[in-house]
């Protein structure tokens, strides 16, 4: 997935509510499936003793060349997670319900600290 965008975070109550990033996920991706040409994938990154998720959304009219297409992105996926958990689970099973909806499950991910990836480096 080399041309997309990419959203990484953590939950804020702390907790690891897997069906509330899948439905975040899922429903931005539904939104701009047919429009866009996209595809995306969740991941739960494990990174040393921390946790997080990242979703990844590629296809054609993702690229430098779409800026406007990334950004709406982003604004959709922030506008969910400003919703309480009640609204947005209710919204995923009203898209659901209407059918064609594609669902990706979330996917394990375990990634290790690269320190001569680090800017630090670059001053050794």
């Amino acid at each position: 997935m080399e041309k997309g965008v990419e959203i990484a975070f953590q939950l804020s109550n702390g907790t690891e509510d897997r069906e509330l990033v899948s439905a975040m996920a899922n429903i931005v991706g539904n939104e701009f499936s047919s429009e866009m040409e996209i595809d995306w994938r969740i991941f739960h990154v494990t990174l040393g003793e921390n946790k997080y998720f990242r979703v990844l959304y590629a296809g054609p009219r993702l690229g430098k060349l779409h800026p406007v297409n990334k950004k709406r992105i982003k604004e959709r996926f922030d506008e969910l997670s400003h919703k309480s958990y009640e609204e947005v689970m209710n919204q995923y099973k009203a898209i659901k319900k209407k059918g064609n909806f594609i669902s990706q499950p979330i996917q394990e991910k375990k990634e290790e600290y690269n320190l001569w990836q680090d800017k630090l480096w670059d001053y050794i």
